[in-house]
């Protein structure tokens, strides 16, 4: 829904990562990260905070719901850290790989 659904371009390279709902099913915390770099994490927020009625609406309809958990966005900074710990990883192996080849006599 929120990728092909709705049209606020804010909302446009969403990608939920993950989605935890408390024991009583009355909260769902929806874990989003997104690929767009001219809109903020507070901006992505604030457009899935506007869009929460009718994805709850859509939620209830779609799966004959009598009572739909109330939906908390959260951004999930996890694939940045990941893809910075994979450059510094790179970065380190290119390192010791350079300091090899210049230790091998030739």
């Amino acid at each position: 829904m929120l990728a092909g659904e709705l049209r606020d371009p804010r909302i446009s390279l969403v990608k939920v990562t993950d989605v935890r709902v408390s024991k009583d099913l009355r909260n769902a915390r929806v874990f989003v990260s997104h690929d767009d770099d001219t809109v903020s994490q507070r901006e992505l927020l604030k457009a899935l905070q506007s869009a929460t009625p009718y994805l709850r609406g859509q939620l209830a309809e779609r799966l004959g719901l009598r009572a739909v958990p109330e939906l908390l966005f959260s951004y999930d900074d996890s694939p940045e850290k990941a893809a910075r710990v994979d450059e510094l990883l790179r970065q380190i192996a290119a390192e010791r790989s350079a300091r090899g080849d210049a230790q091998t006599p030739s």
